[in-house]
């Protein structure tokens, strides 16, 4: 990872990287929390690598499941993936992160349709 971070900072010496906390996962039916004390040795060893200001470290395990690693209902699809309620929760923890660093959101949203739009591909292309 150290090495990894090094040509983040070389490619992009300005940028702020967020260095994310590896999820909770519970997918072994036998042992479904038996792999978090794995998770949280490399999680902490992940979190010594932020110096807090051009490198950052989020982690959002205790938003996703509780003290033993036990997925709270509906933040995974498989209890590995995350559903749209789990990639909620990730988004609003990055959401102050971004305001922080970018500023607030621009009032109206400029951004073109994502291309899993259905929508989108019924809009006529522009003339030109």
């Amino acid at each position: 990872m150290k090495a990894v971070l090094a040509v983040c900072r070389e490619k992009a010496p300005k940028a702020t990287i967020i260095l994310m906390g590896i999820f909770p996962r519970n997918d072994n039916a036998q042992n479904p929390v038996g792999v978090m004390p794995v998770i949280n040795k490399i999680n902490g060893n992940l979190a010594q690598l932020a110096e807090g200001k051009k490198i950052r470290y989020l982690n959002i395990n205790d938003k996703l499941a509780d003290k033993d690693g036990r997925l709270y209902d509906g933040v995974t699809m498989d209890r590995l993936h995350l559903s749209l309620k789990g990639y909620q929760i990730w988004a609003d923890a990055l959401k102050s992160i971004f305001t922080e660093l970018l500023g607030p959101p621009a009032k109206d949203d400029h951004a073109p349709p994502p291309t899993g739009d259905p929508s989108a591909a019924k809009k006529p292309a522009a003339a030109g």
